[in-house]
């Protein structure tokens, strides 16, 4: 079975485990494909979404997994038992919920994660460095014209992110990945054109707008310089 770009690069991240967790698992090729390949013994697939599950079940099936990947309706990780499974994978939504999802059920995450949102990660890489998760990896996958980062983060000792680390990744900035280049070109473009509508607009708060955007994009310049 193939994956993807992204859900391999998700796939790829999770390391051997006995129980991994497929949060928002949708369709279930990705516990299918960990487990076929030996990166879990079994699997977890959790969805608030009866219809999606299903799918997931009759995958399972057709892969003859029935008896080792069991799919649960629920909400986020309110579907496992606190120590149930060694991993978890929450991918294809917005940072802050992923974040609200590891919130509210913190008690049943387990030490392993594996994360992939399609918009605010700098929120979600917040959250996890202030609530004792330290980024063992991380990369960034683009698709058309959408980046998405994906990350294995390990509970531990943690510490503050910089706004850059938690906007482009901590291991993102070490690595250099040829993406994240791309990635700062974008947002490089898209606030400097932002700037130019500004200038030529009438706001009250235009020079504190322009002051604001004139600091973004130093600082982007900055990290660019570095990759």
């Amino acid at each position: 079975m193939k994956l993807s770009g992204r859900l391999l690069a998700i796939a790829e991240m999770v390391p051997p485990v006995d129980t991994v967790a497929d949060i928002g698992c949708d369709h279930g090729k990705l516990a299918v494909w960990l487990v076929k390949n030996g990166r879990a013994r079994r699997a977890v697939c959790g969805d608030i979404s009866a219809p999606s599950l299903e799918k997931a079940r009759k995958k399972a099936e057709e892969e003859g997994l029935s008896d080792r990947i069991s799919a649960r309706v629920g909400s986020g990780l309110s579907v496992l038992a606190p120590g149930e499974a060694d991993a978890a994978v929450i991918a294809g939504m917005g940072g802050e919920l992923i974040a609200s999802i590891l919130e509210a059920d913190i008690d049943k995450a387990p030490g392993v994660l594996v994360l992939s949102c399609h918009s605010m990660a700098d929120v979600l890489r917040g959250w996890l460095a202030d609530n004792g998760f330290f980024f063992e990896d991380e990369a960034l996958v683009e698709e058309g014209r959408h980046f998405y980062p994906v990350m294995q983060v390990r509970r531990g000792e943690s510490r503050a992110l910089s706004l850059n680390e938690r906007e482009f990744g901590p291991v993102l900035l070490r690595k250099k990945p040829e993406a994240l280049r791309r990635l700062l070109d974008r947002r490089i473009h898209e606030t400097e054109r932002i700037y130019a509508e500004l200038v030529r607009a009438e706001s009250p708060r235009r020079a504190e707008l322009l002051s604001e955007l004139g600091e973004t994009l130093r600082r982007y310049e900055e990290v660019r310089k570095s990759l």
